[in-house]
Parts: structure tokens; sequence; C-alpha cells
């Protein structure tokens, strides 16, 4: 058997994590849900040092298993070849990066098994299988396990503000007070604190060697603390600013989410300690010579070239669609200060923060005829997470927070912006009885910006802007909102008049406006 050097395997499972690792970071550093995705990797290192202190004895595998596992090896391999440049032209699209990670796992696991028999491939799946805990779940997923999550903790505060004796009502995810309006966050009503809680709970488990039995205990206790945590959390604020106002909230805020992460931590930590002492001692048994295992050279080889190709072939290719440069910007949004009826309306920083900081603004006005009407702006910068900070600021999920609901959706409106055709998303929402037109845009820099066959988030569009050589280089998203108009034709009529009056295309702020539906 063909036995290359032990840096080969080593370089050929790094190849694979660094690809993972690459695709998710952006998730990682954008999404405060995910935060502590970026911390799983050195959490599975030290699983695995761990683990290796009592490794057991390799165990012979058959002819035929050998060569039965080639099969989910080089599969996945392929798999994760295949990802690489998907994910470079579709950083926003989710699955991708859950396919690398299995992709990833099945790959080490397989090359584990290879090495050392079934015992290894018992001993260590742990350890490697935990980085799925990173890994950030579809959006429609993550959406359907969120709103009933924001519900319940919206409705448990409320009661309890109800027992201590204080006026309050909720409108969707907001509870108003006397005193203001005071927001259940998503970042902070439950799916943070159980992603958290698993991996804390999963993480002390595996440390302190808890049976299957224990570990699903400790499971339970992680999650019922999270869950406890979070509504203890918003009461607390919620306390605070029906008896100091609101201003007193900001102050509090970080605070009482330390605290409650710390009795959480602290619950989940004690409870495993207590598990702990009631388990047998484990022996420390070492394998007698690591040095002597055997490893299939070939397809150790053959994994290395399938994954280092991808990452170098996928930057030459985008590259080379990116020589002529990029198209600059047509047209620009400026804000109407000091308009008679137009007034600012303030970005919160967590807004800012989960759209990982976009330049931009917000501003209401109310026209003659008694109409309202609003508009968000935001514009990213180049980057790999640029596409998927877009995706975050959805109209459904932003209006239903207040209390706003979908009713319908309407057909696409089309407008002119400088040299651009933008196409408008238009939505029919109800505020507690009254209908709002909602027109929505994501609009992309450089030539093949506007092609909707690039901005499709169907399988053909992706697959066509992997082979089109089209990745991010700039996005903006334009929303505009109105209020008290009484059917559609005249809400698309006061789109258009609004772009007319607030768009400034070419390079010079005097340059005439060119809006046209």
């Amino acid at each position: 058997m063909l036995r290359p050097p032990w840096w080969l395997l080593v370089i050929s499972v790094a190849l694979a994590w660094y690809a993972v690792i690459r695709i998710l970071w952006s998730d990682w550093i954008i999404d405060p849900q995910y935060t502590y995705g970026s911390l799983v990797p050195l959490l599975v290192i030290g699983l695995l040092f761990k683990r290796w202190e009592d490794r057991p004895e390799p165990s012979p595998l058959t002819p035929v298993m050998r060569k039965a596992l080639m099969l989910p090896l080089i599969g996945a391999a392929i798999l994760l070849m295949a990802v690489i440049p998907m994910a470079e032209a579709n950083p926003d699209w989710r699955p991708l990066g859950a396919v690398a990670s299995l992709s990833a796992v099945v790959l080490t696991l397989c090359l584990l098994t290879l090495v050392g028999g079934m015992s290894w491939l018992r001993h260590f799946a742990f350890p490697i299988c935990f980085f799925l805990i990173a890994t950030p779940w579809p959006r429609n997923f993550e959406q359907d396990v969120m709103s009933p999550l924001m519900m319940m903790n919206t409705g448990a505060t409320l009661e309890i503000l109800h027992w201590a004796g204080f006026e309050a009502l909720s409108q969707g995810n907001l509870i108003v007070l006397p005193t203001g309006i005071l927001g259940i966050e998503e970042a902070c009503s439950g799916i943070r604190s159980l992603q958290s809680a698993l991996m804390v709970s999963l993480f002390f488990g595996e440390i302190f060697r808890l049976s299957s039995r224990r570990r699903l205990i400790l499971l339970g206790v992680a999650l019922l603390a999270a869950l406890a945590g979070n509504i203890c959390r918003n009461a607390l604020l919620s306390l605070i600013a029906s008896s100091e106002g609101m201003a007193a909230v900001a102050a509090w805020h970080d605070r009482a989410g330390l605290l409650v992460f710390v009795i959480s931590f602290g619950a989940v930590l004690g409870c495993a300690w207590v598990m702990k002492r009631g388990m047998p001692q484990r022996d420390m048994k070492r394998s007698a010579d690591s040095s002597a295992l055997e490893f299939p050279g070939a397809a150790v080889i053959t994994v290395l070239i399938l994954l280092a190709s991808p990452l170098v072939l996928t930057e030459s290719w985008f590259g080379s669609h990116e020589r002529d440069g990029i198209t600059p910007w047509s047209w620009n949004l400026q804000e109407r200060q000091g308009v008679k009826g137009i007034y600012a309306v303030p970005i919160a920083s967590t807004t800012r923060r989960m759209l990982f900081y976009p330049e931009g603004f917000s501003e209401r006005w109310l026209a003659e005829d008694g109409a309202q009407g609003q508009v968000f702006y935001f514009q990213w910068p180049p980057g790999r997470t640029a596409v998927q900070a877009v995706t975050m600021h959805n109209p459904e999920v932003c209006l239903s927070s207040i209390g706003i609901t979908l009713t319908a959706p309407l057909s696409p409106l089309s407008v002119k912006l400088g040299t651009e055709q933008v196409t408008f998303n238009s939505s029919l929402f109800d505020d507690h009885g009254a209908p709002v037109y909602v027109f929505h845009a994501l609009i992309e820099q450089g030539a093949l910006a506007n092609k909707d066959l690039l901005l499709s988030d169907s399988l053909k569009g992706r697959v066509m802007a992997m082979l089109s050589g089209h990745r991010n280089h700039g996005q903006r998203m334009l929303e505009v909102a109105f209020w008290k108009l009484s059917n559609e034709q005249q809400a698309r009529e006061a789109l258009v008049t609004y772009l007319g009056e607030a768009v400034l295309t070419g390079s010079h702020p005097s340059n005439a406006h060119s809006v046209k539906p």
C-alpha cells in the first residue's frame, strides 16, 4: 500500500475544513445569531485532542469495507468541490453551507475509518459532528422556529407585567407601554439562546464524557434555561421601562443579557458537574504505535486534488470575468431634508448591526392629500457579506414584527433609475384594517446587476450566476411604503412621484432626474 507522508493527509483534511469555514464565515460575522460559530472550530480541535488521549487500538478493515468507503469519501470530495464555486456566486444561499459542512464531516469520518477502522470511527465521530452546531439553519426553517418563540416571549412578558400591576399591550413582537414601545429583538428571543444552549450542553456532555441518557437530560436543562432566561430578561427590561422610563432600558440591556447568560451557563455547567460525579472513571489507554498506521495514499492524493483545484480555479474563473471593471452606479437616492412635511426616522444601531452596518437613511412624509409614506434606503460595499446582509431585510419579516401582516403579493413594477431598469416587488399589507402598499427592490452593482435570471432565487438562476462568473460587487436596498391610499394604482403613481423627487442620476447631483415607469 502506498504510504505518503502524514502531512499530506493533514493537508487534505485541512483543505476541506478551510473551504467550509470560508463559506460559513460571512454568516458567523454578519448574523448575531451565529457569532458563536467562529469559536466552534477551536472547540472541535480541543475535543479531538481530548479524545486522542484515550484513543482505542485501530481495528482492521476488510478489503471490501475499504472499497466501500471509497464511494462516500470521493463523493463527499466531489460534492464539496461543486459547492465551492456555487458559494462564491451565491454567498446568501444557506443550504450550500449545510451541504459543505456535511460533506466535510463525511470526508473526515471516512478518512478516520480508513486509518483506524470502526473503533476510531466510533471514538472520534462526536467531536467531528459537533461542528454541525455552527452551521446556520435555512432561513425559512429559522423563521418558522423564530416566530413562535418571539410570540411566546412577548406573551409571557406581557403576563408578567400584568401580574406586577403595569399596563401593557402587545402589537406583533412589540410591547406597548405607557412610557413607550419595547421591541422583542429576534436575536434575543430564542434562536441564539437555543443554539448557544445546544452548543454548551453538547460540549460539556462530551468534556465530562456523560452517557447518552445524561447528555439528553443536560440538553433539556440547557434548552429550558435558555427559554426561561430570555423570558426573565425581557420581563426585567419591560419592568424597568414601565417604572423608570424607556431611557433606562439602554443602561440595563447588556447587563441583563450578561446576567441571563451567566445564570444559564452556570445551570448547564452545574448540572453537567453533578451528573459527572455519578459516572465511573474511564481508563486512559493509548495506542501502542500510531506511526505504524496505514492509510490509502491514492485516495488521499485524489481528495487533495479534488479540493485544491476548485479553490484555485474558482478565483481564476470569477477574476477573468471582472477584468473590464464594474459599471458604476448611475443614480443615487437623496434625503429631502428641510422639506415641509418630511422628517428623518433614526435607524437603530441594532438594525445596522444586523444588516452589517450599511450606509443609508429612512424618512417619513405626509402628502397634501393626507397620504403617508416612508422609505428605507441602504447601500452595502462590495464583498462576500453584502448579499447576505441584503437578504436579511425583508418586508414581511420586518413589518410582521410590528403587527403589520402580509395580505397579498401584487404584480411587480419596473422603474427606470438613471440608466438602470429597476424592478420593485409589490405587496399589500394590513395595518389593523388599513391597507399598506409596499414596494421593495434589491439592486446589484455591475453590468449583470439587473439581469432577472442572475437575481433569481431559483436553482437555475443561481447556477447561471456561477457559470456567468457573477459575484457580489455591492448592493442597494430600496423599500417604500404608503398608507392611506385607496387603491394599488394610486400607490404606484405615488412611488413614481417620490422617486422623481428623490433620485439623482448621473455623476453630478445637478443632473436631471430620470424616473420612468
